[in-house]
């Protein structure tokens, strides 16, 4: 079994609680704001407020509702789709537990462009860093682009692990003394994804390849072996 550190889906379980608590927010704050209208708009004679402003309120007593509703639908939309991003997390975490005890598995590494899911180490195989992604239907590649279910996804996942590739490099550049190949990896948990060659060095995969394509990557080198001596060093910067 590997040996792993940090915990797969924390961050994203986090941001899933946050969006929820702002759904909140905003339902309790629209609700109070109604409220407000609906008093004002009772005691329009003592406070004498004109006709002008009393149909402003009526519209606002109409329109308000709706939007308090979209905005927190958005919200807990959000969340749902972050819960199941989280879940995704875990299920590749606990697949990663099945690697050799040459691999070091870390979890929910924070980067200056969004959370890297999972860092994988092999003590020959080098680095891989690896993004999950919980969409459903079909994964395809049509002109270099990334589709799901034939549509852009709501994130551009190429260049999100291309900028977390590059970060991640130059993050254990000093530690090793030069700058490692990192080997990025887009895994879906649940769609299906057709065999496809990488998208500007990305590999697109579905879960149950994952594994195989970690431990059939071997790259005996001066730079692999100086990582693996490293790998400790590595964990306590990262994580």
């Amino acid at each position: 079994m590997s040996y792993k550190s940090g915990q797969a889906g924390k961050s994203t379980h986090e941001m899933a609680k946050k969006r929820h608590q702002t759904a909140l927010w905003i339902g309790v704050i629209g609700v109070a704001f109604l409220i407000v209208l609906w008093i004002v708009l009772q005691n329009s004679k003592p406070l004498e407020i004109g006709g002008i402003s009393i149909l402003i309120l009526l519209v606002l007593l109409r329109v308000v509702p709706g939007m308090i509703d979209k905005q927190v639908g958005r919200k807990l939309k959000e969340e749902k789709r972050a819960i199941r991003g989280a879940q995704g997390e875990e299920k590749i975490g606990e697949l990663l537990e099945g690697l050799p005890e040459d691999f070091r598995v870390l979890h929910d590494i924070k980067s200056p462009f969004g959370n890297i899911d999972h860092i994988v180490i092999g003590k020959n195989a080098g680095i891989f860093l690896v993004e999950t992604k919980a969409h459903g239907g079909r994964v395809e590649v049509n002109g270099g682009t990334l589709l799901v279910n034939g549509k852009f996804p709501e994130k551009d996942f190429i260049a999100q692990a291309l900028r977390n590739s590059y970060w991640l490099r130059d993050e254990i550049n000093p530690i090793v003394g030069v700058k490692p190949w990192i080997t990025p990896v887009l895994v879906f948990t649940n769609a299906f994804v057709p065999p496809t060659k990488p998208v500007k060095g990305v590999s697109i995969i579905n879960r149950k390849y994952l594994l195989p394509f970690l431990q059939k990557n071997s790259r005996a080198n001066a730079v692999n072996e100086q990582v693996w001596l490293k790998r400790d060093s590595i964990e306590n910067t990262l994580m």
